[in-house]
């Protein structure tokens, strides 16, 4: 199906439904420490299950954990089993690997919805949400297709918005920091009869650490949720722009490069409860565009002259390679519905569920030529694409054992039909242990990138593969309660993924070229321990947030005769802490530390052996005894001025500071 007019005309209707919001529970968004083993985790099936029933090894995360970030991912890098590749810090382009999957192979859904990105995962983490304004974040450590969908191929993130309080109030925030880091956000939440609504609008900027880093973030979003009778309606309507110098981002052979992209996103969910059954649907849109030069146009940059080249008058003077025309543009649209219907009975619950999208883009340089196109219209190539995810499930729950089986079917337009099936299975060990298992399929389709993209020296192929997993996963949980304020999780785990037809971009020794390309079978395999304590503050200081863990994972295979570019490149060994602790004064700390073992060529730093990220933080709060309160922090990253890069030659900043102050009014 080739993208014309009259295929965006269809899609209106759908985006126009979008434009009003989206779904899921409402969370409790205080920020006070959770009790995790009672908090209820959404990514593992199609209904809420307490953490220590979960039958997948997931993490969820304290609000305070994200609570200072610029973006989620800060927060997410001390996750264990996720790696957090950055090309721009603060969130400006940040990859999500889980358990050595590729940044294309992580899913994400906000408040029941999952998102999708088909142009190139690299924009999938483009979130049009502030930190402040999310609930609850968990990462789910496996293969979840049977409940994601297609590309949750090596785990999934899953979030909700905190639109849904009871309180009418109004924050105002501002940050400064290292490289001229400015932040300022405006918050308001208010309620209208039994509708209960939240605004945000932030901006952030930064004349950027190295040469060609600046970047400017905007931000604004609208949610509301609202309640009648036994029907729950909850939505969003947000929207980002980014633009950002992007040094070495891609390419070290044209290192002057910049990007500008903007996201829009907005959905609606219904959810229903009576007597046996359950019923929840859910519409989105997204809108996503970028604008991509390979040498970065202006004043100052590179300029067109009039005999048709892009000349920069830099330090050394400098022309754009003979073969380059200007800017890629690309404007992908997708646009999904889906629905779940629910049925308890004693032991048993059935589920059927469904996800159906249209993924849409229009570019200068990826898909095939459209009809009909304007003389001067940009966009002369699209393509066009249909999927459906369909689900029916069983789950037993009797004494000491809880197990569940999944068939899922994906049929896609152009990649055909794939069988995602999923079987789970937990055994309970008195109260406070139990001993769970996992195994299922996973299938990932191609980005228009992977299939189209051909130009300054990296190459697509239109006849890749979708690739797949089979996984299996399985792990021992035991929840301690020292006493009524505190909880400590531990939890051990292995995990095996084979993977068939990977899609990587990689480059035979002795060619300059990246090119898209289907691995063969591939097998990891892995484990993770982890131990986390939580704990109510209390009047003497305490630590309230802890929690240490240690991955490690490897494959049967290695580059020979070739670099991988993402397949290959994963982090080996993984080890992460996190400590909080607060009480007894106005002051909190916080201490947070990541070291690494990279298997690839991707990351590089001044220690070949282990890379060591360390932070503190100091957070204050205070109140005028009535309506007003502030809170505070002054945060410390990279704390030993580690000079490494994420990915290729992008150079990530040394130590860097930022203190934030933030003002709220409570009717």
């Amino acid at each position: 199906m080739i993208l014309n007019k009259s295929n965006w005309a269809l899609l209106a209707p759908l985006l126009i439904m979008a434009w009003v919001a989206q779904a899921g529970g409402i969370i409790d968004t205080t920020q006070a420490v959770v009790a995790l083993d009672e908090a209820a985790v959404i990514g593992v099936d199609f209904e809420a299950e307490s953490l220590t029933d979960a039958p997948k090894s997931l993490t969820v995360l304290q609000p305070a954990e994200w609570q200072s970030s610029a973006s989620i991912t800060e927060a997410l890098e001390f996750i264990p089993g996720v790696d957090v590749q950055s090309r721009g810090a603060w969130g400006i382009q940040t990859d999500i690997s889980i358990r050595g999957g590729s940044f294309e192979q992580v899913a994400l859904r906000v408040d029941g919805m999952r998102w999708s990105a088909p142009h190139t995962g690299h924009h999938l983490m483009n979130i049009p949400i502030d930190p402040e304004d999310l609930g609850h974040v968990e990462v789910v450590k496996s293969g979840a297709g049977p409940w994601a969908g297609v590309g949750a191929f090596s785990g999934a993130i899953n979030m909700e918005t905190n639109t849904g309080s009871s309180a009418n109030r109004a924050s105002f925030s501002a940050e400064l920091g290292s490289f001229d880091w400015q932040r300022v956000r405006a918050h308001v939440d208010w309620n209208t009869a039994n509708v209960s609504h939240g605004l945000s609008i932030s901006r952030a900027s930064t004349s950027g650490h190295i040469f060609n880093s600046d970047a400017t973030i905007q931000r604004l979003m609208y949610g509301w949720a609202w309640s009648t009778g036994i029907h729950r309606f909850k939505g969003l309507v947000a929207g980002e722009t980014k633009a950002f110098g992007a040094q070495n981002f891609y390419s070290s052979v044209y290192p002057d490069q910049y990007e500008e992209t903007g996201a829009a996103v907005a959905q609606v969910a219904w959810n229903m409860d009576r007597k046996k059954w359950r019923f929840r649907a859910g519409v989105h849109g997204r809108l996503h565009q970028d604008r991509f030069e390979l040498y970065r146009e202006g004043a100052g940059w590179y300029e067109l002259t009039d005999d048709g080249f892009y000349v920069a008058e830099l330090a050394t003077p400098d022309t754009a390679a003979l073969w380059y025309t200007g800017a890629n543009l690309h404007r992908s649209l997708v646009g999904a519905t889906n629905a779940l219907a629910q049925w308890k009975s004693g032991n048993w619950t059935l589920s059927a569920a469904a996800d159906a999208r249209i993924e849409s883009i229009r570019s200068n340089r990826l898909g095939q030529p459209l009809a009909g196109v304007a003389e001067d219209d940009p966009y002369v190539l699209g393509e066009t694409r249909q999927n459906l995810d369909t689900y029916a499930s069983a789950k037993w729950s009797v004494d000491k054992w809880i197990a569940s089986a999944t068939a899922g079917l994906n049929s896609n337009s152009r990649f055909g039909n794939s069988f995602i099936p999923a079987a789970q299975v937990v055994r309970k060990l008195g109260t406070h242990a139990r001993v769970f298992a996992s195994a299922g399929r996973s299938v990932r389709h191609p980005s228009f990138t992977d299939l189209y993209y051909n130009i300054g020296g990296a190459i697509g192929s239109d006849s890749l593969q979708s690739e797949c997993s089979n996984q299996a996963e399985a792990g021992f949980r035991m929840v301690l309660r020292p006493s009524d304020a505190s909880r400590i999780i531990l939890e051990a785990t292995r995990f095996y993924r084979e993977g068939a037809n990977l899609i990587d971009w990689i480059r035979y020794d002795g060619s300059s070229v990246f090119q898209a390309a289907n691995l063969s079978e591939i097998e990891f395999q892995g484990g993770d321990l982890t131990v986390q304590y939580t704990a109510t503050s209390s009047d003497a200081p305490r630590i309230t947030m802890a929690r240490l863990s240690a991955t490690w994972m490897d494959a049967d295979r290695a580059s020979t005769g070739f670099t991988s570019n993402y397949v290959l490149d994963f982090v080996r060994t993984k080890y992460d802490a996190v400590c909080r602790i607060e009480g007894g004064s106005p002051l909190a700390f916080t201490l947070r530390g990541s070291m690494q073992e990279r298997n690839g060529v991707a990351m590089q730093w001044e220690d070949t052996n282990l890379l060591q990220l360390w932070g503190v933080e100091v957070a204050f709060t205070g109140n005028d005894g009535g309506r007003l309160a502030w809170r505070g922090n002054v945060r410390l990253d990279n704390l030993f001025d580690v000079q490494y890069a994420d990915r290729g030659s992008v150079l990530q900043p040394g130590r860097m500071v930022r203190f934030g102050l933030t003002f709220e009014w409570n009717e």
